[in-house]
């Protein structure tokens, strides 16, 4: 057996959202002022990721709040950070289309920085050594970190 809900009843209900600006999922809604906080890697060997983001990438490091051993952590600027957490990485599938991305000031020295020390750096499509500029005119390049992550860096800084 349906139970059918009288159409004067269903009408009253509408009316009554309509009247009073209700929205039938405004219960639900609410407001969280949600920002990013940091992102955290697993990573195989803690120091070679740490020296990798510190020297290649200019990292500054900064405290690690949990006190373990087998956590790094490092300033993306303001109060965004990277945790680098040392565990076992078995199911961990890294792909470039899902990267973390980084702004220089001065991207081409950073290039050169990458070429006069043998880092291979690729363009979006994957061409070795090339820089890629997107339709929006920023420039990118992408280097893979000790564990295969991709990190895009890119001009926007020096653009704006």
């Amino acid at each position: 057996m349906k139970f059918r809900l009288p159409s004067a009843l269903l009408c009253s209900v509408i009316s009554l959202f309509i009247v009073l600006n209700i929205s039938p999922s405004a219960g639900f809604a609410q407001e969280f002022d949600t920002e990013f906080d940091h992102q955290a890697l697993v990573v195989g060997d803690l120091e070679a990721s740490a020296a990798f983001y510190k020297e290649v990438l200019g990292l500054k490091e900064i405290r690690n709040e949990t006190g373990k051993p087998t956590r790094r952590w490092f300033s993306l600027g303001g109060e965004l950070q990277l945790h680098l957490l040392a565990d076992d990485r078995e199911g961990v599938h890294v792909n470039k289309s899902i990267h973390l991305a980084v702004t220089v000031r001065n991207f081409d020295q950073f290039v050169e920085n990458l070429r006069a020390r043998n880092i291979p750096f690729t363009d979006w499509p994957g061409n070795k050594n090339q820089v890629n500029i997107r339709p929006d005119g920023i420039k990118q390049v992408y280097v893979k970190d000790p564990d295969g992550y991709s990190i895009e860096v890119n001009s926007r800084a020096a653009e704006e």
